[in-house]
């Protein structure tokens, strides 16, 4: 405990009112770990007991949802995800690199491991697969493609509103990554008026 009391002591401080969110939880755990040790009577052989509570509350409350995982092999995709993995613009699927460099290896060439779809040659093509996806109200082709027009990417301008109508239409469809995008619009002002 007095580890993990240290390490908290030496958190940097926090902008804008974190640090009084982070008091309130460290008052939270404290008072569930000291009522684990009163529980087991003060002693010695409490501790355990304490760190055990410790342990789950700071283990709860992290599963990362169902599309962090390769469609493929099922394994978890490393943070930073952009990096460990990409997204088939004819599937939507985020494939890991892993599988991508296993279908290459066994002569799949440059087409998706997943629906084995040839990859788009340009811009104009990889846009006319992510529309005909749009089209059939795919909420994670319809946020992919308010991104392309967020950053102005694949030949299109830049175009927050038309990126914020994206955002919302796939947040509608139940996108976190939507919602995610929508938020930090917001957050940040960009295209707001």
């Amino acid at each position: 405990l007095k580890k993990n009391l240290s390490f908290q002591l030496d958190t940097p401080p926090a902008p804008d009112g974190a640090e009084e969110i982070r008091g309130r939880r460290r008052a939270v755990m404290s008072n569930e770990a000291a009522a684990a040790v009163a529980q087991a009577g003060g002693s010695e052989s409490a501790a355990p007991s304490a760190l055990a509570l410790q342990q789950r509350l700071m283990a709860s409350g992290h599963e990362r949802p169902e599309g962090d995982a390769c469609p493929i092999c099922f394994d978890l995709l490393e943070l930073p995800m952009n990096e460990h993995s990409m997204v088939k613009a004819c599937c939507m699927k985020k494939v890991c690199n892993g599988c991508i460099l296993v279908a290459r290896q066994r002569g799949m060439g440059d087409n998706c491991p997943f629906c084995r779809t040839a990859v788009a040659a340009d811009d104009l093509s990889l846009l006319a697969m992510i529309q005909k996806r749009v089209d059939k109200g795919d909420a994670k082709a319809i946020n992919h493609l308010g991104h392309q027009y967020y950053f102005g990417e694949l030949g299109l301008a830049k175009d927050f509103s038309r990126a914020i109508e994206l955002y919302t239409e796939a947040a509608e469809l139940g996108s976190l990554d939507a919602h995610f995008r929508l938020g930090h619009t917001y957050y940040y002002g960009d295209g707001i008026e």
